[in-house]
């Protein structure tokens, strides 16, 4: 059963390495499997997406990037930006208005009005 999560210490996955000042990590499980994870950071206008490893699944990127984003629209965050590790082709399946900045200004609106994503 695929399961999504936030980092929690006492996790260890050699996957990936928390380090101060390289950002947070939410998760997707299979059971106790690693299968993809995001990686994001706090910044002065919102968050930042820095890596988003979806296993080739394109579901598992967008439940990775809705969970996310949901985390930053409950703290009253409303602006994300994504870097260029994050695949065009990926966040146009999951059909997210980026602007030419590669952000997206209105998270709320994003996960209100884009709740049914294109099948895959």
């Amino acid at each position: 059963m695929l399961f999504m999560r936030p980092y929690r210490d006492g996790d260890s996955f050699p996957e990936i390495t928390p380090a101060p000042g390289k950002g947070l990590y939410f998760l997707a499980l299979d059971g106790d499997k690693l299968i993809g994870f995001a990686r994001w950071r706090m910044t002065m206008d919102g968050i930042r997406l820095e890596e988003i490893e979806d296993s080739g699944d394109p579901e598992v990127f967008d439940g990775l990037l809705r969970g996310v984003l949901n985390m930053a629209m409950e703290q009253g965050i409303e602006r994300a930006s994504f870097s260029d590790q994050i695949r065009p082709d990926r966040l146009a399946t999951s059909m997210v208005p980026v602007d030419r900045e590669n952000g997206l200004k209105s998270i709320s609106y994003f996960l209100e009005n884009y709740k049914k994503c294109k099948m895959f």
